[in-house]
């Protein structure tokens, strides 16, 4: 449990610390407060399916200059339900690379029954993100209970007729949902995705995003769109 919590301070050291280093460079700044909601029919994270019927997807982020704090939250409204509510801290840097550190909660007692157990709630995922024109590289790993870390990694690239990615995982993303075997590291996210936007009136017009998902690990195939509000 301290090698838990050690890695957190690390990954939090990392974030905050950069950011405290090249804040002073951003001598004039506006900070922004935005808040969203994506109502999306199939929720799948990384070739994963979450629940199940359509989810809710709440967000809220505070940002100055290259640095950003938020939460975002998922509900699944089907038999199956999927519960998430996420809080994260972002610095992207002048060079296009960004640093992540992302904590996952996924119900139970927030802070555990006697803080002991507070692992049993929470993963903790420290990440890389680096966008090189419309090629994005991203890589993550994902701290849960008992010491357990799962790696993922993805290369994407917009094409502007669609956006293709590629990604590639452990334990989680490429265990069955149905035998529960599996898990060795493979290829389990391959996606092809569409961002638009939809004229409904001359003063109204509605973000929207449609896509396919397959991870050939699981053998498992998705559909989904999903609409999008933010200010």
């Amino acid at each position: 449990m301290k090698k838990i919590f050690m890695s957190i301070a690390l990954c939090a050291a990392t974030v905050f610390g950069a950011t405290s280093a090249f804040a002073q460079e951003e001598s004039s700044c506006n900070t922004q407060c935005k808040v969203g909601l994506e109502l999306k029919s199939t929720e799948v994270w990384r070739g994963v399916q979450r629940g199940s019927g359509p989810a809710f997807k709440p967000t809220f982020e505070v940002k100055a200059g290259g640095f950003s704090i938020g939460a975002e939250g998922t509900m699944c409204t089907g038999e199956e339900l999927g519960f998430e509510s996420n809080i994260y801290a972002k610095y992207r840097f002048p060079f296009d690379l960004s640093i992540e550190l992302t904590d996952y909660y996924e119900g139970g007692n927030w802070l555990g029954m006697n803080f002991d157990n507070i692992a049993a709630t929470h993963s903790i995922e420290p990440a890389l993100r680096y966008q090189y024109g419309k090629l994005e590289f991203f890589a993550a790993l994902n701290i849960m209970e008992d010491k357990k870390c799962d790696f993922y990694g993805q290369v994407s690239y917009d094409f502007n007729i669609f956006k293709v990615g590629i990604g590639a995982g452990e334990g989680v993303y490429t265990t069955s949902p149905v035998y529960h075997n599996g898990g060795d590291f493979a290829i389990c996210n391959i996606s092809i995705s569409k961002s638009t936007a939809l004229q409904v009136t001359d003063k109204f017009i509605l973000p929207i995003e449609g896509g396919v998902v397959l991870n050939p690990s699981t053998e498992r195939f998705y559909a989904y769109a999903a609409i999008k509000f933010a200010n």
